[in-house]
């Protein structure tokens, strides 16, 4: 075929409401042709080259996890998306040889004495957001929802754990708004499309984003190895930059550096930017998918209050005290646990992608053995196989309890089926942080505010023809780098008697 399956997508795309993910587009295909198989293939040419579309767990945990000549290695097509996001090659699109020996050297960072540590600063940035939700709530204006979690103190953290803050939830900071503008000018099909690039415009504001971006991470670099040279005996920190600089010095040997080679520097700030990227778009759409499905289930919303009123007493004003000095009281949130793996299962932030390699393949669903010689990318559609009726049970349902039931309860998710963070050697290095985070915004928010969509007041103010609610839902999921809130969640904001 000339131009492969391309006019076919394109009939498919345009059947989907405006600016919809196009994860979609495969979903629908699989929901509709391919549910017994659990992946097809689709011919990109001359675009891109063949990708295969996997939305079943069995093939999901091959790809990821078990067939060692495909679970290593991302999609090289990746590097197009991810570089105007971190300036070049990093953790995310390294292949395996060059990723290894890092991924052991940020696992350092992201332990359970991390996460702990971390736990007062996620509380100071959610009573700064709080402050201005509250606000917000009083001028009863329509609020465009975004939670900036990991452009504040979570950056910070992870950036040098430095005293101070990047203050991005008050106002202007170079790292965070460059980084916010960047996802917002980032291309729609990047890893796919190579023609996007040539939006000239798009070009220069990612240039210069990116220069900003280097240029602040750089000097914030610079000060803490001179630090380093002056104290080399300075163990105490495990944030981002302080991993990258440790394993630099080490492998220097007796002869210290005097300073940082160019190309490592280079590196390492690509690892940051990389850092800064993931942690925004995991917590700020999950979070606002949070309170979408709570607003919208009632019953659900009343149990997470009492849970939280059980594990951290009723007066709301003592939850974030309560939690600084006792973080472990984080484990005992078992329903709000299983609110944000409900949350995650039916509006996933991204999916999962790999190389295919000559010579290795998977078996579908029903056994067909299926190549993956000559495949760009394989790519498991997490927002279908979440929802596949086929794996789940009641599956466009909001319905936390399923991970609090009994394995031989009907409800209890098979094996594999729920891959959020993904699972395998490149699973989400930070996910155990992010869970953490979510929890502590949801302890300290949850009895607090009501929040109610304002998609209806948003499209008389924007008024477009077309389809506007894609599997029942006005919220549905657009491409900004990751997956979020179709118009940035557009809702109200209220103030509870509590």
């Amino acid at each position: 075929i000339l131009f492969g399956h391309l006019f076919y997508l394109k009939t498919r795309m345009d059947a989907l409401p405006r600016n919809a993910h196009e994860q979609y587009m495969f979903a629908d295909i699989a929901h509709e042709h391919f549910q017994s198989e659990g992946l097809f293939y689709v011919d990109l040419w001359p675009v891109s080259g063949t990708m295969m579309i996997v939305t079943s767990p069995l093939v999901a945990a091959q790809v990821a996890q078990t067939n060692a000549k495909i679970c290593y290695d991302r999609a090289s097509i990746l590097e197009r998306f991810f570089k105007p996001i971190a300036g070049g090659p990093n953790l995310f699109d390294m292949p395996e040889k060059d990723w290894r020996p890092w991924r052991a050297v940020f696992n350092k960072g992201f332990g359970a004495e991390q996460v702990t540590n971390l736990v007062p600063h996620v509380l100071s940035e959610v009573a700064a957001y709080k402050a201005r939700l509250q606000d917000f709530a009083r001028r009863k204006e329509i609020r465009y929802y975004e939670y900036r979690s990991c452009l504040v103190r979570k950056v910070e953290t992870h950036l040098s754990q430095r005293n101070t803050s990047l203050e991005a939830q008050k106002g202007y900071n170079v790292l965070a708004d460059s980084m916010m503008s960047q996802i917002r000018w980032h291309q729609p099909n990047a890893e796919a499309n190579p023609l996007g690039h040539l939006n000239f415009v798009r070009w220069i504001v990612e240039w210069w984003n990116g220069r900003q971006m280097d240029r602040y991470i750089g000097t914030e670099l610079d000060k803490r190895f001179l630090e380093y040279i002056q104290d080399p005996s300075d163990k105490r920190q495990k944030s981002v930059m302080d991993l990258v600089l440790q394993a630099y010095i080490a492998q220097s040997g007796e002869h210290k550096p005097a300073e940082l080679d160019p190309d490592f520097r280079a590196f390492a700030i690509r690892q940051i930017r990389l850092f800064v990227f993931t942690g925004h778009d995991s917590t700020s759409s999950t979070i606002c998918y949070a309170f979408h499905l709570l607003s919208q289930n009632p019953d659900a919303l009343k149990r997470i209050r009492s849970e939280h009123d059980r594990v951290l007493g009723s007066d709301t004003t003592k939850a974030s005290t309560l939690l600084e000095e006792y973080p472990k009281l984080l484990n005992d949130l078992l329903y709000t646990t299983a609110v944000i793996k409900e949350v995650l299962r039916l509006f996933p932030p991204a999916a999962s992608s790999r190389q295919g390699k000559v010579g290795a393949h998977v078996n579908d669903d029903c056994g067909t053995v299926c190549p993956t010689d000559g495949v760009s990318m394989i790519w498991t559609i997490h927002a279908e196989l979440h929802r596949a009726p086929k794996y789940w049970k009641r599956p466009v349902e909001f319905l936390p309890e399923r991970w609090l039931v009994e394995p031989t309860h009907e409800l209890f998710p098979i094996k594999d089926a729920w891959r959020a963070f993904e699972y395998g050697p490149r699973n989400c290095i930070a996910q155990g942080i992010v869970m953490s985070e979510l929890k502590i915004i949801l302890a300290c928010m949850v009895r607090e505010f009501d929040f109610k969509p304002a998609y209806d007041e948003w499209d008389q103010l924007h008024p477009w023809k077309g389809e506007k609610i894609y599997r029942g839902d006005r919220a549905y999921q657009m491409e900004e780098a990751a997956a979020h809130p179709v118009e940035h969640y557009p809702c109200r904001v209220f103030l509870r008697d509590v």
